[in-house]
């Protein structure tokens, strides 16, 4: 976080299925029962600040995400979509968090661009190279990476794209079994990410989406006791 920003920045991290957008949902509504300034940012959702901007990113989020999840979207080539995916994040980062940022806002999203990062590690290209696109996004404050067995993650899912079961040209196995065998790979490499100081692993194994929120605000709250007010109602 920059000098000019004076809210606080954090992102729900973790495999596909991992439960962290109805988390991210349950957290942002406790936080504001708690007297919080807090914003929920959710991809599927952002309020951008103009009609202008706003149009152009309903664009831009359509050819990123509205498609169905078995399109051969490979075709097009990794670097493709690795731009497509930098201009996004960079757009929300100038256009939307970094304002909420710098109004003392806390801001929470159910994940940034490292499960992106994560996924393109165990694809043959640069990764060094792809990581240097988002050089100039918005960094979280606060890393929580959810802990889950991918077993327990594909029962949640049910059904399964090829983004969550391999992210490869060819023939995807699109079975609970494709899908556990890529996220224990992917949850491998986030883990990895996870050694940085800004992260703090939380297993949720066996938690309720409350429990799950109430640990989420215990961690906010013990790194940035000035973001939240100290009274407590209780998580419904």
């Amino acid at each position: 976080m920059t000098a000019t920003m004076s809210g606080r920045f954090v992102c729900l991290e973790g495999i596909d299925g991992a439960g962290k957008t109805t988390a991210a949902a349950v957290v942002h509504d406790f936080l504001r029962r708690r007297q919080a300034r807090v914003a929920l940012l959710d991809k599927h959702g952002v309020a951008f600040p103009s009609a202008y901007v706003d149009e152009h990113m309903k664009r831009l989020h359509d050819l990123i995400w509205g498609h169905p999840g078995d399109d051969p979207y490979l075709l097009m080539g990794d670097w493709h979509w690795i731009h497509l995916q930098a201009a996004w994040y960079e757009a929300v980062s100038h256009c939307v968090v970094a304002p909420l940022l710098k109004s003392g806002t806390l801001v929470v999203t159910d994940t940034w661009t490292h499960k992106f990062l994560a996924k393109l590690a165990l694809r043959p290209l640069d990764v060094d190279r792809a990581r240097s696109l988002f050089d100039g996004v918005v960094k979280p404050d606060l890393v929580i990476r959810f802990d889950i067995d991918p077993v327990t993650a594909a029962r949640r899912k049910g059904t399964f794209g090829i983004s969550e079961s391999g992210n490869h040209e060819g023939d995807v196995d699109l079975t609970g079994a494709g899908f556990v065998d890529y996220q224990r790979r992917v949850g491998q490499v986030l883990t990895q990410l996870g050694d940085a100081p800004s992260w703090v692993a939380l297993d949720v194994n066996g938690l309720t989406v409350p429990q799950t929120a109430a640990a989420v605000v215990e961690i906010i709250t013990d790194r940035f006791p000035e973001s939240v007010p100290a009274r407590t109602p209780r998580l419904r």
